[in-house]
């Protein structure tokens, strides 16, 4: 919506119906609707969700990074890394800004794109920024709670969820640094074919060591080929180590 007044009646209903999606009820609701307000609006007087999205973003990573460290003890620091990463990137943010409705909320100015109030990049800080409001209106319990509820669905959610999830790399990171033999480093060998149909081939070293290569269309393609091999090889050695334990 565009406007440049002060919150009316109308815009005092439109917020309590975004709280009661959100599960919260604001104390102050001036907190919600300055979440609601773009920038584009700020030379016409009226306060941005700027502030408050830099305060939800840092609420947003200690809750996620919390929650991990608390529920996940067989994860190595840098799976936690990954997870929280995949967790607070824009676009499951901006998936949850679309699933409350909150860009439709969202006051703006009238030099503002429709395009852009689309982009994953405005829907993703709306919500840190209604973390942010949420946690200045009911504090750490408060925000904990939106972001179990929001943001840490699906897989982190799932009591299922476990090592068979995590992509070649992730898997690698684990088992190397089970194994003391510090953090994989991948490197681009070389490339083949024109520009349109060019394939890649990449090594990955574990200890300085090439464990294995991969190649693919794409050079994160290849990266995973490479880990899988890699762990394909550790697992093999493993393997032969406990067999000539067992003669």
């Amino acid at each position: 919506m565009t406007s440049s007044e002060r919150p009316s009646t109308a815009r005092l209903a439109e917020l309590d119906r975004i709280a009661r999606r959100i599960g919260y009820q604001f104390l102050d609701p001036s907190l919600l609707d300055r979440a609601l307000t773009h920038a584009s609006l700020g030379n016409e007087g009226l306060p941005s969700y700027e502030r408050l999205e830099f305060l939800g973003d840092a609420v947003l990573g200690f809750v996620v990074a919390d929650r991990l460290f608390r529920h996940r003890p067989e994860f190595l620091e840098g799976e936690l890394t990954d997870l929280r990463a995949r967790h607070v990137s824009r676009e499951p943010l901006a998936a949850v800004a679309r699933n409350l409705g909150l860009t439709n909320a969202l006051s703006v100015g009238r030099g503002l794109r429709t395009e852009e109030l689309g982009s994953e990049r405005i829907q993703a800080d709306i919500v840190e920024a209604v973390l942010g409001a949420v946690y200045l209106d009911g504090g750490l319990r408060a925000a904990r709670e939106f972001v179990r509820r929001h943001v840490l669905v699906g897989e982190l959610a799932n009591a299922e969820f476990g090592r068979k999830t995590r992509d070649p790399k992730s898997r690698l990171l684990h088992l190397a640094q089970r194994r003391s033999l510090g953090q994989p480093r991948y490197r681009l060998i070389d490339t083949d074919g024109p520009d349109h149909a060019r394939s890649f081939r990449v090594g990955v070293l574990i200890a300085e060591q090439e464990y294995g290569i991969g190649k693919a269309r794409s050079k994160q393609a290849a990266e995973m080929i490479a880990a899988e091999r890699a762990i394909e090889r550790l697992e093999s050695e493993s393997t032969d180590a406990d067999a000539g334990d067992a003669e």
